[in-house]
């Protein structure tokens, strides 16, 4: 850990020349992202387009589109729910200047923005404001998070929530508002992906016991800090309760409604509930590949040529894992190995995820995505002190593949996304629409989805 963690204040790394990088970063990451995005992806994805009818539906009458009032959980498509955090993110924008892609999509191209931020944020608590820059560069150009940052999943925004209650967490270690405050953010991420009451639970039950154990945290403090994020999580756990136990009917109070969804087939997804050692290993693998190897995935979460962190940085990754899981057993002071562990728990958990969650792809095990590039950083960091001529080699390998990338995905991706976000269809929908005389219009079933 002592590696790779002390600057120089002379130079190139100075504190005014760091604070031009991390404003040059942060422009570029937002400008990226910026670029085009209402028609790049081309079209709306349908479980997009669903989070931004209900989103829609709440900013003119207060309910989800079937007319639930102020639901916790959205009933979607019936057999299979979304979770509505990035619903209501949508609406102000709604309210404000209409119902159009780009206010559907302008909160997760906003939230990832600030997200590569964060990155640095957190990348200098645990590191040094070098290897927080570069990985606040990598993020900046990453595949993986440019391209969540385009369209309105639900659960793209599970990480970016998480991260900030994970920079609140490591702040808290300090100063308890801010631990306090992170409670009310991990609680959140209950309202952004229906995994997290499995992960992010997990996350906070096994670090808080290590701060007790390491007297890091007294036990009224950590009392205090279930409390919050119990009071803050708790009608999306009674949403999940009612759901596991058939309660048969759903729970509505005057601030929101908690939804039963009679006809839900989600928890097969979870391999708790469904175990068996062959699923184990189909998930398993999936992760591996998908993450790790970077093999392909679906359309809209990757470029196979270039994967979600790009192929150059797997050695990278491997590198800081290893070495910084060794350093995480080897460190003495407590208040740094409790730093450190965070991290570890943070990617560790993505891990969980990957393990339990049925044979995920990038969007659903895309919590592990921010501890990985934080890791590859340091990796890069400890390649580089080892051996110094690489640096400009692994500048140049990342500027390469961001080039191709960025081009690739405005030209040939642009165009494929034509077809994979539905962009003929809803020609076809509004040409008809425009037509005077109808009665009714008709969409069969065989569109792709």
């Amino acid at each position: 850990m002592n590696t790779m963690t002390q600057d120089t204040s002379t130079g190139l790394w100075n504190s005014k020349n760091r604070k031009i990088f991390f404003w040059s970063i942060l422009a570029l990451a937002m400008i990226l992202r910026c670029i085009r995005f209402a028609t790049v992806p081309d079209g709306i994805n349908q479980d997009e387009a669903m989070g931004a009818v209900d989103a829609w539906a709440l900013s003119k009458y207060g309910t989800d589109r079937y007319g639930t009032f102020l639901p916790v959980h959205f009933t979607a498509w019936r057999y299979s729910q979304m979770s509505v955090l990035l619903a209501y993110c949508m609406v102000p924008f709604i309210k404000l200047f209409g119902f159009n892609t780009v206010t559907v999509r302008l909160p997760m191209v906003l939230i990832s923005s600030g997200a590569v931020a964060l990155v640095y944020l957190v990348g200098r608590k645990l590191f040094s404001e070098r290897i927080a820059l570069v990985a606040m560069l990598l993020t900046a150009v990453n595949p993986w998070q440019f391209m969540q940052s385009r369209w309105s999943l639900d659960c793209n925004l599970f990480p970016h929530i998480f991260l900030l209650g994970f920079y609140l967490l490591l702040l808290g270690l300090e100063k308890r508002r801010y631990l306090y405050l992170s409670m009310v953010f991990f609680g959140l991420t209950f309202y952004c992906y229906g995994i997290a009451a499995y992960s992010v639970t997990a996350f906070l039950f096994v670090f808080f016991i290590w701060c007790l154990w390491k007297r890091r945290l007294k036990f009224r403090e950590g009392l205090l800090c279930a409390l919050i994020f119990t009071v803050v999580a708790l009608p999306e756990v009674i949403v999940l309760g009612i759901n596991a136990v058939h309660f048969g009917r759903t729970i509505s109070t005057p601030l929101f409604t908690m939804p039963y969804f009679p006809d839900s087939v989600r928890s097969a997804d979870i391999l708790l509930l469904n175990f068996s050692f062959a699923q184990l290993g189909k998930n398993a693998w999936a992760l591996f590949s998908h993450v790790f190897l970077q093999l392909p995935d679906i359309f809209f979460n990757s470029i196979p040529a270039f994967g979600p962190l790009y192929h150059v940085s797997i050695p990278f990754v491997f590198a800081g894992i290893i070495v910084f899981t060794i350093q995480l057993f080897r460190e003495k002071n407590i208040e740094k190995q409790t730093r450190m562990l965070a991290l570890w728990g943070f990617l560790v958990t993505g891990i969980w995820v990957g393990l339990i969650t049925y044979e995920v792809n990038i969007n659903r095990v895309n919590i592990i995505f921010y501890p990985i590039i934080l890791l590859c950083a340091y990796g890069i960091g400890l390649a580089v002190r080892k051996w110094k001529k690489l640096w400009p080699v692994a500048a140049a390998a990342y500027g390469i593949s961001s080039i191709l990338f960025f081009g690739t995905y405005f030209t040939t991706y642009a165009e494929e996304s034509r077809e994979y976000y539905n962009k003929d269809f809803m020609k076809a929908v509004a040409e008809a629409d425009s037509l005077e005389e109808y009665e009714s219009l008709y969409i069969t079933g065989n569109l792709g989805w």
